[in-house]
């Protein structure tokens, strides 16, 4: 892969500082902590909507959040609702994977297997192409011819040594919007590329810390502004692979995903003593399922939660004292909420 060109506009710059000073505010403020969850989630819903939608996948945000609380789902899926749950999955495995040093074939590959399954109207999923594929426009006119089918080890070989080597010279922003052009450049699958490169896009935050909250979404954003997301990918073609246009778009969408989820966050109650309670992943699990379904018995929780009752106790204490938490009713019968 060629040394990525672009300039540093004044626009460019402006975007850099603002995304600066937005994820400082963000990852400064202490009222996240005890809805990080709620808010991961939300952000998680939001770009599988996003991200599926510019694909044509069309679900309104109360079908994407009720696909999204099925813990299992039973009932046959058609192609919408299943490019929905899938990309939930990649969301997932990204994150568990947010620490991974260095992506292979075999982890694009994998991507596309889980964004693809039962979501792409041309197979094979998880296998690079061995024929030629054309981007076409709403007439279906050509407007981008992709390159052979034979290219396409070599070129992924390249862009995969761009990213383990060389990504880290550039900021996280700029090296993911870089990481989602030139994915879409060599389209490597027959179908599904569009999704696989906004996942790396994010993938490349999370790689780079950047994304360390999970509580911005950008998938939601660009299906907003989807038109100027493809013109903006054109204009790198008509500019002779300069991205510099591209990359003001991408860090726009960016800073307009950072200052929503800051309005979220100052939005949220405020609580006292939050600022010196450090919360387990348990305990923001158990504040999740207080928000969504509201006061439960310490049994309860425990059953959900899968631990003992006790454990659950030892879990609610914290919170209680951190007035988080508040039981409501008697000792024995009474109920944990959250303090209003």
């Amino acid at each position: 892969m060629l040394e990525p060109k672009f300039s540093i506009s004044l626009h460019l710059t402006k975007l850099i500082d603002e995304i600066s000073s937005l994820r400082q505010r963000i990852i400064s403020a202490p009222i996240q902590v005890a809805w990080k969850p709620t808010l991961q989630k939300e952000t998680a819903i939001r770009n599988a909507m996003g991200s599926t939608a510019i694909e044509g996948f069309i679900l309104s945000l109360p079908e994407v959040r009720a696909l999204a609380s099925e813990k299992r789902i039973t009932k046959k899926l058609n192609m919408t609702e299943r490019a929905v749950v899938n990309y939930l999955a990649v969301l997932r495995y990204i994150q568990k994977y947010a620490d991974k040093e260095f992506l292979t074939n075999e982890d694009i590959c994998r991507l596309h297997k889980i964004i693809g399954e039962g979501a792409v109207e041309h197979e094979p999923v998880g296998t690079y192409r061995t024929i030629q594929n054309y981007i076409v426009d709403g007439i279906g006119r050509v407007i981008y011819t992709p390159p052979p089918p034979e290219n396409v080890p070599g070129l992924m070989n390249e862009f995969l040594e761009w990213i383990n080597n060389e990504s880290a010279r550039y900021l996280p922003v700029i090296s993911s919007g870089i990481t989602h052009y030139q994915f879409v450049a060599i389209h490597p699958f027959v179908d599904g590329n569009g999704r696989v490169a906004r996942t790396l896009g994010t993938w490349e935050l999370l790689r780079r810390k950047f994304d360390t909250l999970h509580i911005f979404a950008i998938d939601d954003i660009i299906y907003e502004h989807r038109h100027s997301y493809y013109s903006a990918l054109n204009t790198v073609r008509e500019e002779k692979g300069n991205l510099t246009q591209w990359l003001e778009f991408y860090l726009e969408i960016i800073a307009d995903s950072l200052e929503r989820a800051w309005k979220r966050i100052i939005s949220l109650p405020k609580t006292k003593g939050l600022e010196q309670l450090s919360l387990t992943p348990k305990q923001e699990k158990l504040l999740l399922l207080l928000r969504e379904s509201g006061n439960l018995t310490a049994k309860e929780i425990s059953s959900v939660l899968k631990v003992t009752v006790q454990g659950a106790h030892f879990l609610l204490n914290p919170l209680i004292k951190g007035k988080i938490v508040k039981r409501y009713g008697g000792r024995k019968t009474g109920k944990f909420g959250l303090a209003r």
